[in-house]
């Protein structure tokens, strides 16, 4: 009889053997893992908290390493992979993950960064995300992807631009088409030099698909008009806080528009606060924009615009704002020595109807020889003693000399007389909140005179 059937006979019921001893060996290594986690646990301080103080140490955690930029050494993503507990408490508060900063730079770019930049957002769950982009802002199908599927959960969108060349930098950006920012709230783009945002209407597109922004700013941007897109006007009825910015870029405004043009194709019934440190809009259209949003606005900081020199023209723009309380003008640029202050000064010294509620003053220049005390005086007494609502903060902001060259010669500031010192000083002993010095500008570091 052949010994083959009985050899494989043999061999069956060892493999069955050696297969139960495995089984038995697997159920024994999960057993040990389990009996480790229970020891890890026990032995974790972090285990012996509890879990909502365990969200907010890792929250705190995240938050002060500055953590919201997606990538391997995030701490957000290395707490996940400490322990089955860390990765519960990292991926349990969706708030933790609702925060983003996105920098793109082209030599950085892995190919799941982007499938990560989702991951992070999908984490978030419901909760309304913050999402920064910065870097050099170029065209990218992928960021623009990103933001269009998110777009409905947005709730803040920053761009902030570092341009790495010498050249005018350009960006742009649109949403893909059926994408709402239906959550969007506060909407800014930022840029580190002047920069070209492309044409006007391209912007405007973004901001219909907004319809609850209440806070916008651009700056260091302008726009190039497009007669045939940039039409359409826009209502955004919930818009309060606009900023609208590109300082001392008058060269480029020769040639562009600054985004103070897009106030031509807006009407906003909410604004509160507006400040435009670039002005390049017709006076006729910006009265068109008060008048037909007849805006409540609180607070106007403006850069004087170069034909504003009419006391009627800036009676006609004063009167569209009834609401003011805090009125904050700059005299730009530095080799105008015409007083642009005269216009203001003049009206708000002669009627108490306009800005009845006029709080606060600062006026702004970097060429005090062009300023008239006598009438600042005026002014600031009349508002203070004479008006319902009484002046409460006076600020003029000058350098205590100024630059002729570019050499070490200057040209010294003229201070205000004896009799203009004297009265403004009374005026502080009544209660009037005074300060005249200097400004920001680079080398004025004492203060000529300061109450």
């Amino acid at each position: 009889m052949s010994p083959i059937p009985k050899l494989q006979k043999r061999i069956d019921k060892l493999s069955a053997a050696i297969e139960a001893q495995e089984q038995l060996l697997q159920r024994l290594i999960a057993r040990r893992s389990e009996v480790q986690r229970e020891l890890n646990y026990f032995s974790d301080p972090m285990a012996r908290l509890p879990f909502e103080l365990q969200s907010d140490i890792f929250m705190r955690c995240c938050i002060e390493s500055d953590a919201s930029t997606p990538g391997l050494d995030a701490p957000h993503l290395v707490l996940t992979a400490v322990s089955q507990l860390w990765r519960d408490v990292a991926l349990a508060p969706p708030r933790l993950w609702s925060d983003i900063q996105i920098v793109p730079y082209p030599h950085k770019l892995h190919s799941d960064y982007w499938k990560l930049c989702h991951l992070w957002l999908s984490r978030a769950q419901s909760l309304p995300v913050s999402l920064t982009i910065g870097g050099p802002l170029i065209p990218e199908q992928d960021m623009q992807d990103l933001v269009s599927l998110h777009s409905h959960r947005l709730a803040n969108l920053t761009f902030s631009l570092m341009s790495d060349s010498y050249q005018t930098p350009i960006a742009t950006f649109s949403l893909n088409e059926g994408a709402r920012l239906s959550s969007l709230k506060c909407l800014a783009f930022k840029a580190d030099k002047p920069t070209d945002f492309g044409n006007l209407s391209q912007w405007l597109d973004v901001l219909r698909a907004a319809p609850i922004l209440s806070s916008m700013k651009l700056d260091n941007t302008f726009f190039r008009m497009d007669p045939g897109g940039a039409s359409n006007p826009l209502t955004l009825p919930y818009l309060q806080n606009l900023h609208l910015g590109k300082p001392f870029a008058w060269d480029l405004l020769r040639e562009n528009g600054s985004t103070s043009l897009i106030l031509q194709f807006l009407t906003l019934p909410a604004l509160k606060s507006l400040s435009i440190s670039s002005f390049d809009l017709p006076y006729s259209e910006f009265l068109a924009f008060l008048s037909r949003s007849s805006p409540p606005l609180e607070s106007l900081r403006l850069a004087i615009p170069r034909d504003w020199s009419s006391v009627t023209t800036v009676a006609q723009v004063l009167r569209l704002m009834p609401t003011l309380v805090t009125l904050n003008l700059s005299a730009v640029p530095r080799d105008d020595r015409i007083d642009r202050f005269f216009p203001f000064l003049d009206v708000l010294s002669t009627s108490s109807d306009i800005l009845p509620n006029l709080r606060e003053i600062t006026l702004r220049t970097d060429v005090p020889l062009t300023i008239d005390y006598e009438l600042v005086l005026r002014m600031v007494t009349f508002r203070f003693s004479s008006c319902p609502t009484r002046l409460k903060s006076f600020r003029l902001t000058v350098p205590p000399v100024i630059p002729l060259g570019y050499g070490d010669i200057h040209s010294p500031a003229r201070l205000p007389p004896d009799h203009v010192i004297s009265e403004l000083e009374q005026l502080l002993k009544d209660g009037l909140q005074i300060d005249i010095g200097p400004g920001s500008w680079p080398d004025f570091s004492n203060s000529y005179y300061s109450m």
